[in-house]
């Protein structure tokens, strides 16, 4: 069975439940009250934590970390740019060179978090301009920059 994805409580829930702990209540019946997901052992935890730090606030910095800096990640998106026809493996090739290690894949999600598109952009414009003009006006295909029609 995989791991369940908890819900973030809200501020109030948090400071209802610490609230109740104080008055007296036991975990389970905290967890009853507020209910909406709410468990003993989550109720336990937060109070724990509240009892350690003294805040309710979910501590930041938790998680994996980024293998890309920010500045690498506009590199990434520049090196995009100058070379539209670049795939990611060549970007990566680029990165590599110059010291920085992710994938592919990881090449392609920066490109689309920093506002690229990915796909056939050049053909998908190219088209749309022979649209306007009417100069698309059968079942042509693109291939590789050439137009080819159908016939032989």
């Amino acid at each position: 069975m995989g791991k369940v994805k908890r819900a973030d409580w809200s501020p109030k829930k948090r400071a209802t439940a610490v609230t109740l702990r104080n008055e007296g209540y036991s975990y389970q019946q905290i967890a009853r009250k507020i209910g909406q997901g709410v468990t003993a052992s989550g109720v336990r935890k937060l109070c724990v934590r509240f009892a350690e730090t003294g805040s309710i606030v979910t501590a930041s910095g938790k998680g994996r970390k980024r293998s890309t800096s920010k500045k690498t990640d506009r590199r990434i998106c520049r090196l995009s740019l100058q070379n539209r026809g670049a795939t990611s493996r060549e970007i990566n090739k680029v990165l590599s060179d110059s010291g920085v290690q992710v994938s592919d894949r990881t090449v392609r999600r920066r490109l689309v978090n920093g506002g690229l598109q990915p796909g056939y952009q050049e053909r998908s414009r190219f088209l749309t301009l022979c649209k306007e003009k009417n100069v698309y006006s059968g079942p042509k295909i693109m291939f590789r920059g050439l137009w080819m029609t159908g016939k032989k």
